[in-house]
């Protein structure tokens, strides 16, 4: 019955690591890192810093799964600060991040769209936001 569960949460971690690394959170982050006209962006930076803390659960599943003396080698490696330290320092980064990324646009002179559902929306001119609006840029 544990492996039953422990094959469940392998295929959730699954289906959340592709929405982070193949969905519209990572289409957002990409969008943030080019920096082009129109940014999209919604808080992705908290969502992207999870990445490595799923990788870690998702290493210990498939550990859990297929090794018959996981407790003992599984153990080791759960022990390791530095694995430990830099998995879980991610997260306040992406909180940090969060926090600095709309100053950094509002220094870039990006404009947040005025319209209430293109509000995740920064354009370097507000009359991209009409066109945002006509068609479906992203």
């Amino acid at each position: 019955m544990r492996k039953l569960h422990a094959f469940a949460a392998l295929l959730i971690q699954i289906a959340v690591l592709y929405l982070l690394l193949f969905g519209f959170i990572m289409r957002d982050f990409i969008s943030l890192w080019k920096m082009g006209n129109v940014i999209s962006y919604s808080k992705t930076c908290i969502m992207i810093s999870s990445i490595p803390l799923f990788l870690y659960c998702l290493f210990f599943t498939c550990l859990f799964l297929f090794q018959k003396n996981f407790p003992q080698r599984g153990h080791k490696f759960m022990n390791n600060n530095y694995v430990l330290l830099i998995t879980l320092s991610s997260i306040p980064i992406g909180f940090i991040g969060n926090i600095i990324v709309p100053f950094i646009l509002m220094a870039n002179s990006y404009t947040n769209c005025p319209q209430e559902n293109l509000s995740k929306y920064y354009v370097k001119d507000v009359a991209m936001c009409e066109k945002i609006k006509r068609s479906d840029l992203f």
